[in-house]
């Protein structure tokens, strides 16, 4: 699981954040469309063999409109890591609001990324991003920190709730977990282009579920699953 909040925040986000909020709506739709070209251009073929004549052909925008937006192909980039993290933040809220217990609301939300590096282009552009420089010399170690933390807090949370089996360290098992995560994107990318994500991380939770959950939390998911 990668991360699902920003890595940073400070005045440049403010500002950022600002500056999208007064744009109109036709401007709005520009930017859109640009960060999800750029997106798809970076997810395929990373930062360094992108170029910004392509975006602009996918996107239908103009030379003047892209730099309306972006300073520079590298400004564009983390704009589009920028989106993506509030994308993932808000799948943290809508799953952080379903009710579920600790356990089950990191499965859901592992799910939910799941669900945006297969459908969303924004994410999955993000997530290559974050492993091509310029972007993940400053950027990687936060978003991966993130998601640490948030896998942290949901299994101490379990943990206190009696969902976990006896011995089972909270700190490690979310260190294992977003790596487990991250590598099957990064393996499913270069194999079949996130085509078999769910299925591998299907798989995952099918060996690591037994291993660190109660019998009866096992048998309660089984249960949910199955209907």
């Amino acid at each position: 699981m990668s991360s699902t909040g920003a890595a940073r925040s400070g005045a440049g986000d403010r500002d950022a954040s600002a500056r999208r909020a007064t744009l109109q709506p036709r401007a709005r739709a520009t930017r859109l469309a640009i960060l999800t070209a750029a997106a798809e251009h970076f997810a395929r073929n990373g930062y360094h063999a992108t170029s910004l004549d392509s975006v602009l052909a996918d996107s239908g925008g103009t030379k003047g409109a892209l730099y309306f937006h972006f300073a520079s192909k590298e400004a564009l980039a983390r704009a589009v890591v920028a989106e993506m993290a509030r994308g993932l933040e808000e799948l943290r809220e809508q799953v952080s609001g379903r009710g579920l217990d600790p356990l089950s609301t990191l499965v859901a939300l592992v799910e939910g990324v799941t669900f945006q590096l297969i459908d969303n282009p924004i994410a999955r552009g993000g997530m290559r991003l974050l492993n091509d420089l310029p972007v993940c010399a400053q950027d990687t170690p936060g978003h991966y920190g993130v998601g640490e933390r948030n896998a942290l807090a949901l299994l101490t949370q379990a943990a206190q709730a009696g969902l976990l089996r006896e011995g089972m360290e909270p700190a490690s098992l979310a260190r294992q977990i977003v790596a487990v995560v991250a590598g099957h994107r990064q393996v499913c990318h270069a194999v079949d282009g996130c085509r078999t994500l769910r299925q591998r991380l299907d798989e995952a939770w099918a060996l690591l579920l037994p291993a660190i959950a109660t019998d009866a939390w096992l048998a309660a998911w089984r249960a949910t699953r199955a209907q």
